[in-house]
């Protein structure tokens, strides 16, 4: 059971490790537009992103599992 725990967690760190980059890098370009407030809401997105992707990975390794950078698909911003 532990080990699709695992499993689960690390799924969850890659894909929202994903969004929270993808909703950086779309931070900058609001910015780059001048649209300061949705840049600004993004970033605050891709932060609190980071925290859940933080907590999941502490998780994991509480179980004892190992914690993978895994390859991500390539994705439009």
């Amino acid at each position: 059971m532990t080990e699709k725990i695992i499993e689960g967690l690390q799924f969850i760190v890659t894909q929202l490790d994903q969004q929270s980059d993808g909703h950086l890098i779309q931070s900058r370009i609001f910015a780059s537009q001048g649209l300061t407030k949705l840049a600004e809401k993004y970033a605050e997105h891709a932060e609190e992103e980071r925290g859940y992707v933080i907590k999941c990975i502490d998780r994991i390794i509480d179980l004892g599992g190992e914690v993978k950078l895994e390859d991500k698909k390539s994705a439009p911003v």
